[in-house]
Parts: C-alpha cells; sequence; structure tokens
C-alpha cells in the first residue's frame, strides 16, 4: 500500500519540490517501542512518534511510520487510519523535499497547503482502489 503512495505523490508534487525527492524513497514500519528510540536520539523527544523521514544524499530517503501511533491517533479523532497513514507518508515526502514545517509559520503554511492539496488529489483520483485515499471520517 505505501510504495503506490510513494509513487502517486510524488508524480503530483511540484515540479521544483519533486527533484529534490530522493530518486528511492522507503517507508518502514516499526513498533511503538523503535519508534520512541528514534524520536529520542534524532529529535530529542522521548515519546513514539506517527512518522519520522531520514534523507541520505540526492538517491535514497527514508520514511518511518508507526502504526501503532497512528492507530492510536486515528481512533482518538475519529479518522481513518488509512487515510492518516498517506497523509503520514507524504507529510515524510514533504520532509525529504527540503520543507520543513518547524522553521517558521510561513514554512508550516506553505506545508500545510501543499500537503492539503496533494491529499485532495489523492482522493479524487481515478487509480484503482488499493492506491485512493479514503476521505477522513470522524465519529
Amino acid at each position: 500500500m505505501t510504495p503506490a503512495y510513494v509513487s502517486f505523490f510524488r508524480r503530483r508534487f511540484p515540479a521544483g519540490l519533486r527533484a529534490q525527492l530522493p530518486r528511492m524513497i522507503q517507508v518502514i514500519p516499526v513498533s511503538s517501542a523503535r519508534s520512541q528510540v528514534l524520536n529520542r536520539v534524532y529529535r530529542g523527544r522521548s515519546k513514539a512518534t506517527n512518522v519520522l523521514s531520514f534523507r541520505y544524499g540526492k538517491e535514497y530517503g527514508e520514511i518511518i511510520i508507526c502504526p501503532e501511533v497512528i492507530r492510536r491517533e486515528t481512533h482518538n479523532a475519529g479518522l481513518d487510519a488509512r487515510f492518516q497513514t498517506a497523509r503520514m507518508v507524504l507529510h515524510g515526502m514533504i520532509h525529504l523535499s527540503g520543507l520543513h514545517h518547524e522553521e517558521s509559520q510561513g514554512a508550516d503554511g506553505r506545508t500545510l497547503r501543499l500537503e492539503a492539496r496533494l491529499l485532495d488529489a489523492a482522493r479524487h483520483s481515478q487509480r484503482p482502489r488499493h492506491t485512493r485515499i479514503a476521505t477522513p471520517t470522524r465519529a
């Protein structure tokens, strides 16, 4: 499922940002315990997180997702887990392209607008069902 998201989103990235993405992006699911360790080591935060991204030059990048955290977040917010997983993969790709919402309010706004636009494109896509993204639902 997630490799299809990477391919789908890559094709829809703005050309300038698409050129900044690593050629190969791997999505790696990890446990909550592993996510917590990685988040502490690389971000100084002692809790599991939903997504982390790591870029290793122009050729390779990793998006680390934690399905346990994503499921918990979606359950608490009444959202669709598939939608949130796709959103986290996209969020990681945005970071791999060089946009970092933590840098400024302007960057935060640009990141959120790009994320919303690409998620909207995915929801209205004519792609096969396994790559379509469900509309977020609330309980």
